[in-house]
């Protein structure tokens, strides 16, 4: 793995030295402005150009085009009444059972590379510490921290088998739903 990483890095660099400094702050920050700026449909794009196939591919860097999906493909507008829901993350946790786990990643992931999104925005990993948190439905990990680690791997490699990156999420103090852009979780260093 050791020269994986080297030439992943020798890569990263020789790209760095043909962006613009436009580019690089681009890839700060996704893309939530109006059209012709916009999300394209996804939760968040990462990437300049009015299109999918833009200036990105030229310079060798493929455009992040970001959907959140711990249960499906969210259309955002771009295919609205095309999307499959699928059941909540805490089903799939009910089942114990990893084979479960890969096989509903499978098919989430195949639903994104058919829509063209390339970074699922899950799984969401938060243990749950209260039912009243409002996101405990889509928890792969329930009231239990052993059962998410055992069910996130499968679920994250059938998510990569598909060329799919998979981002996990609210792996910590998540903890509830109303006033969450306010609020300051404190927790102790135990």
């Amino acid at each position: 793995t050791e020269g994986l990483w080297r030439t992943s890095i020798a890569r990263a660099e020789s790209i760095l030295k043909n962006l613009s400094v436009e580019d690089k702050v681009s890839l700060l920050r996704g893309q939530n402005d109006v059209w012709p700026a916009d999300r394209h449909g996804y939760a968040g794009f990462v990437g300049i150009g009015h299109k999918f196939t833009d200036a990105w591919e030229a310079k060798g860097v493929m455009p992040l085009t970001m959907n959140d999906g711990p249960q499906g493909y969210n259309s955002y507008g771009r295919f609205a009444g095309e999307s499959t829901q699928y059941p909540a993350l805490l089903n799939v946790a009910s089942s114990f059972s990893p084979a479960v786990a890969r096989n509903y990643a499978t098919a989430i992931a195949e639903e994104f590379q058919a829509k063209g999104s390339n970074v699922l925005l899950g799984p969401d990993v938060e243990v749950t510490r209260s039912t009243l948190t409002g996101r405990s439905f889509e928890t792969l990990s329930g009231e239990d921290p052993y059962l998410g680690a055992t069910l996130v791997a499968p679920f994250v490699k059938a998510v990569q088998d598909h060329g799919i990156i998979a981002c996990v999420k609210h792996f910590l103090d998540n903890n509830q739903e109303i006033f969450r852009q306010s609020l300051n979780v404190e927790v102790e260093d135990r």
